[in-house]
């Protein structure tokens, strides 16, 4: 029951300080909207290829003409706009000269295509959409030649968009700018737990209420829980005060696994208040602790791509991004969201939960050898 009410008692002694509502739910809250506003565009993977011209010369009569001006027809829906070119126009000199994208002679020996080699992803589009069309035409000129009643119903209905059915081994939905500080931002505000974690102990003895709290009938260890307590239940409220605004107000994605990514921060938020509750008994001064944990807290979020993505390449750059926790809790969290990669989380569990366990055994042994707190 002490323990409870030690809890209790950290928590509205957090919550009434303005100063942890404003850090822990505004700041990290602006940083969203900011970042994702001003990066948007860092984040954007589409291609705009805009409209595609081609110039064309149709020398034939009869019923693959026909056909020719239905494929045209089709193309247009996806913004491929044929010209028809007089007999005295030079196509390929118009190609050439980037008037057209590509230009297409039509006779009875076939289908000849020039496409403009500066815009290479153009004329990608353009043979593919007149090789698929001259396959189609070539598949019903043979069925003419065996059952001609069957033409009509494969020119007309004989097109299905499932013949070949894609299966992608990534995740075809990449996070946008919001998406991806919606989590960095939230775990990097639960690693700066450690801030207030530090003074948990020590803020006791600044208030000179850590002798009040030792002549009270209260053992030790209980207000070491208690404390603990209090504070990772201030943090992960806070914590979770964010992911649900980041989700319904920025609309920002975060799958379909949202207790598991839960789980993944609440590990996070302990092993913060076990790393800033180790230090302040590891550091002598209160000055030394407070620098340690902001210096650590920077680093980490530096180096594991809190305020912009780093793409490690060297192996000391990848050795260095690896020893911050937050490199640790996006991936696995990242991983669970857009590659619903479940056992990715397990690594950034268990690192956060070992961790944890070391700070408190220090944290626990010094309190134990000190006559105070």
């Amino acid at each position: 029951m002490n323990i409870i009410n030690i809890a209790i008692k950290e928590i509205k002694r957090e919550f009434r300080d303005v100063r942890t509502l404003v850090f822990m739910l505004a700041f990290p809250i602006v940083l969203m909207l900011v970042f994702g506003a001003a990066l948007s565009s860092a984040f954007d993977s589409t291609i705009s290829v805009g409209d595609i011209y081609v110039l064309y010369k149709d020398k034939t009569t009869g019923e693959f003409s026909t056909y020719v001006r239905e494929f045209i027809k089709e193309a247009k829906k996806s913004d491929i706009h044929f010209k028809k070119a007089s007999h005295h126009v030079d196509g390929r000199r118009m190609v050439k000269q980037g008037d057209y994208d590509g230009y297409m002679e039509i006779d009875n020996k076939g289908i000849h295509l020039y496409t403009n080699n500066k815009n290479s992803v153009k004329g990608s589009i353009i043979q593919g959409m007149v090789t698929a069309f001259a396959d189609k035409y070539n598949m019903v000129t043979a069925v003419a030649q065996v059952k001609p009643t069957q033409v009509h119903m494969l020119m007309n209905n004989g097109h299905h968009d499932d013949y070949i059915k894609e299966t992608s081994l990534h995740s075809k939905r990449q996070p946008s700018a919001m998406d991806y500080y919606a989590i960095t931002m939230t775990t990097m505000i639960a690693l700066y737990g450690a801030v207030s974690a530090s003074y948990l102990i020590r803020g006791e003895r600044i208030r000179k209420t850590a002798d009040r709290l030792l002549a009270a009938p209260i053992h030790k260890s209980e207000i070491f829980i208690g404390k603990i307590l209090g504070s990772m239940a201030t943090n992960l409220l806070c914590i979770v005060i964010v992911i649900v605004f980041s989700k319904f107000v920025f609309k920002a994605y975060w799958g379909h696994h949202l207790t598991l990514v839960c789980l993944v921060v609440f590990t996070e938020v302990l092993f913060a208040v076990s790393f800033g509750l180790g230090i302040s008994y590891i550091a002598r001064t209160e000055g030394a602790a407070r620098v340690i944990v902001l210096v650590v807290i920077q680093l980490a979020s530096f180096f594991g791509g809190a305020y912009f993505k780093i793409d490690a390449t060297s192996t000391i750059t990848k050795f260095i991004t690896h020893l911050s926790p937050l490199t640790w809790v996006n991936t696995a969290i990242t991983k669970m969201i857009y590659a619903n990669d479940l056992s990715a989380i397990f690594p950034a569990i268990f690192l956060n939960v070992g961790l944890s366990a070391l700070f408190l055994l220090i944290a626990g042994m010094s309190l134990t050898r000190r006559e105070g707190l």
